[in-house]
C-alpha cells in the first residue's frame, strides 16, 4: 500500500478537486466499485486515516480520451437494459459462472462464501459448496471431467450476510474443486517473497524462479493476499493467477482496496503455479491492480503470451513469456473507459472483456493532480463514479473493438464477468443491489 505524505493543498487544487467532485455527485454519487465490489467509501474510516500517512505524492498519471475505436463500436441504446432475464433471486452478488449447457447446470460464486449450484431449467438455485474464504474466479481445467480451479479471496462483508470475520483456517489461494465429490484441494496459499517495483516488469518463463509450495513457510514466504483470477493453460498444467494488490487485510472490494485505486500503487502481481512439479514463481508484477487473465494465442505448446488487466489503470497488458519479446509488458489498450474486470473467450475466440464501473472525470482529474491525493484519502466519501457499468468485445488477437455498450446501474448494477453460452451470456453482478442469476441476448454472430 502506497502511504503519501501530508501536503497542504492550494486553493487552486482544492477548488479543482471539489468542481470534479461536484459533477461526479450531479452524475449520482454511487459507492466506487473495485474488482467485482461495491466499496463503501465510509465504510473504514480507519482505513482512510492511515493511507492519508504520506512519504510521497505518487507520479502524475495522465487518462486520456477513450479510443475512438471503441465509441465507433458503441450501442445507440441500453442493450443490457432491453434484453437481460433474471432468475433465482435468492442469490445476491457473484463474481463468475461455470456453464454446464448441456446438463442445465450453472455453478455461480457467490459473496456469500458459496458455491451456487443452479438448474437452467427449473430457475432454482441452491448452495453446493462452502468454499474457503470467497470463491472469485471459476475455470475449467483442461483434460479433467469434473475438476475445476478456483480463486479464493476474502470479500468486503466476509463470510456472512452480517459481515462476520471468516474462520482462520480459511485461506486465500488457489484452489481445485471436484464437481462430482465435493473435495476442495489447496494448490497455492503462500508465494515466495518478492520485492515490490515500480513499473511493470515480466520474467521470462525462462528466467522465472519456481519454489515448491510445500518448502514454502514463514522464513521464505507470506501468505497471498488476494487470489482475484484464475487462467488454465491448453495442456491443463500451468495455472497463472493474479494477485491484485498486497496489503494486510486486503478484500474483493470494500475500503481496503480504495488505496491503490486512488494512489496507483504498484504492488499487483502475476503468479504462475505449474502442476507437474507443484511449483509457484512470479510471472510479473508493479501493476497497480491486477484482474482478469486470459490465455492469448493458439492452443498448441507452451504459452508465449497471456492477457492481463490493470484494473486501476484502465488498461490491458499483453505479458511476454517467450518469443522476441520474452520479458516486455505491452499496454495494448490504455485509457479505457474504467475499471476492467474479467475476459472471457467464446466459441470463435472473441474476448468479452468486462468494466465493472466507468470511471467517470472525478479519477482521472485527480491522477493529474496527484497533490490533491493526500486530502482525497482523508476524505474518501468525496470519491465517485458514474453509475454505469460497461461490456467491451474485442477480437481473437485483442486489437480490435467489435462492439461495446454502456448500462445505467439498474438491472444490473456491477458486471465482473461474462460467460458466454448458447443460449446466450451471462452476466457475473457482483453488486448485492440486483440479486438474480443474469443472462444477455447475444448481439453478434
Amino acid at each position: 500500500m502506497l502511504r503519501m505524505r501530508r501536503d497542504s493543498l492550494s486553493l487552486f487544487s482544492l477548488a479543482g478537486l471539489m468542481v470534479v467532485t461536484a459533477i461526479g455527485l450531479g452524475c449520482s454519487q454511487q459507492p466506487v466499485a473495485v474488482n467485482g465490489a461495491n466499496v463503501d467509501a465510509t465504510a473504514n474510516s480507519d482505513t482512510s486515516k492511515n493511507a492519508a500517512d504520506a512519504e510521497q505524492i505518487p507520479p502524475k498519471f495522465i487518462v486520456g480520451p477513450i479510443p475512438q475505436s471503441i465509441l465507433d463500436v458503441k450501442t445507440d441504446g441500453d442493450f443490457i437494459y432491453d434484453t437481460v432475464k433474471t432468475i433465482t433471486p435468492e442469490i445476491d452478488g457473484y463474481d463468475d459462472v461455470l456453464l454446464e449447457e448441456d446438463l442445465g447446470l450453472a455453478y455461480v460464486t457467490g459473496r456469500d462464501g458459496w458455491l451456487w449450484k443452479v438448474d437452467l431449467k427449473k430457475e432454482k438455485a441452491e448452495h453446493f459448496v462452502d468454499v474457503p474464504v470467497m470463491a472469485a474466479g471459476i475455470h475449467r481445467i483442461h483434460g479433467e471431467k469434473t475438476k475445476v480451479a478456483l480463486s479464493c479471496s476474502r470479500s468486503d462483508r466476509g463470510n456472512y450476510p452480517d459481515g462476520g470475520d471468516y474462520p482462520k483456517s480459511e485461506k486465500v489461494g488457489l484452489y481445485t474443486l471436484d464437481l462430482a465429490t465435493k473435495e476442495l484441494t489447496p494448490l497455492v496459499t503462500r508465494v515466495p517473497n518478492s520485492a515490490d517495483v515500480s513499473k511493470p516488469t515480466v520474467f521470462a518463463t525462462a528466467k522465472q524462479e519456481r519454489v515448491r509450495v510445500d518448502s514454502l513457510d514463514d522464513s521464505n514466504s507470506r501468505l497471498l493476499s488476494i487470489c482475484n483470477d484464475v487462467a488454465v493453460s491448453a495442456d491443463g498444467k500451468r495455472m497463472y493467477f493474479t494477485e491484485s494488490y498486497v496489503a494486510d487485510g486486503a478484500t474483493m472490494g470494500g475500503a481496503a482496496c480504495l488505496p491503490p485505486v486512488v494512489t496507483l500503487s504498484t504492488t499487483g502481481r502475476l503468479w504462475m503455479y505449474d502442476a507437474e512439479d507443484q511449483t509457484v514463481g512470479l510471472v510479473a508484477n508493479g501493476y497497480t491492480f491486477t484482474d482478469g487473465i486470459l490465455m492469448d494465442g493458439d492452443s498448441s505448446g507452451i504459452e508465449e503470451t497471456v492477457l492481463l488487466t490493470d484494473n486501476a489503470r484502465y488498461q490491458i497488458h499483453r505479458v511476454h513469456l517467450a518469443g522476441p519479446k520474452a520479458g516486455e509488458s505491452e499496454v495494448i489498450w490504455k485509457d479505457l473507459p474504467g475499471l476492467v474486470d474479467g475476459m472471457r473467450r467464446d466459441s470463435k475466440g472473441r474476448i468479452w472483456v468486462t468494466i465493472i464501473t466507468n470511471h467517470g472525470p472525478q479519477l482521472p482529474w485527480v491522477h493529474a493532480n496527484p497533490e490533491v491525493k493526500s486530502f482525497l484519502m482523508q476524505h474518501l466519501p468525496l470519491l465517485s463514479m458514474p453509475p454505469i457499468t460497461s461490456l467491451l468485445l474485442l477480437s481473437p488477437d485483442a486489437s480490435t473493438p467489435l462492439w461495446y455498450t454502456e448500462h445505467f446501474q439498474t438491472r444490473v448494477n456491477a458486471i465482473a464477468a461474462i460467460t458466454p453460452g448458447k443460449s446466450g451470456l451471462y452476466v457475473a453482478n457482483y453488486s448485492d443491489k440486483t440479486p438474480g442469476l443474469h443472462r444477455i441476448d447475444n448481439p453478434v454472430d
